[in-house]
Formats: structure tokens, sequence, C-alpha cells
């Protein structure tokens, strides 16, 4: 388990918390980071990856994908 200090407090996001913010499961956000989509830095010791997810990106992610009423 990585210790509280080790791991960024403010700005980041677990793949888990973006995940329940997007309405996705955490195994699509980390396809998300994989392919560029979302600023992540891996937090993670030795070969498994634990990565936390820029607030910032997830706020951009929402704002592009936002559904605006088409005028009639």
């Amino acid at each position: 388990m990585t210790s509280p200090s080790a791991a960024p407090v403010s700005g980041y996001l677990s793949t888990g918390e973006v995940g329940a913010r997007i309405g996705a499961t955490s195994q699509y956000v980390r396809e998300l980071i994989h392919a560029g989509v979302f600023d992540a830095i891996d937090i993670g010791i030795g070969d498994r990856s634990r990565f936390r997810v820029s607030a910032e990106s997830v706020a951009k992610f929402l704002r592009d994908r936002a559904v605006t009423p088409s005028a009639a």
C-alpha cells in the first residue's frame, strides 16, 4: 500500500473515482489513460501501475462531451 505522503493529495483522482464520475469502469478509465485522453501519473511500484488522474483532465473530458440542446 502506498503511504499517504507518497500519493498526491489534491488535484488527482483514482481510476475508481474517475469511473464513478464519468459512469464507467476502472478498466475503461485505464484504457483512456493509455490512449492519452486523461493526464495521469503512475504512483505504482514495480510492475503494477497505480494511476492517479488529473481532476482537471476529468473536468475537460466531461466539458468536451457535454450535450447541448439544438435550436428548434
